[in-house]
């Protein structure tokens, strides 16, 4: 389900959040109180706590992204 999207970072307390599209969350169930898994440096890499075993599988691509 690729996309490409634009939001603005939102105040939440002391904190900056962003909203997690509608349809990414549809596409893999996720529901507010789910766990996601948040890989950064220079880019911002969100995998859904069900789907952790993508880390492993794609694991030299992801180096090779936040390095």
């Amino acid at each position: 389900m690729p996309a490409e999207v634009e939001r603005k970072i939102m105040k939440h307390g002391t904190s900056g959040v962003v909203a997690i599209p509608h349809s990414y969350r549809k596409y893999h169930n996720l529901d507010p109180g789910d766990e996601v898994i948040v890989l950064y440096n220079s880019l911002l890499l969100m995998v859904p706590k069900n789907k952790e075993h993508i880390l492993e599988e794609k694991k030299q691509l992801i180096e090779k992204l936040l390095t």
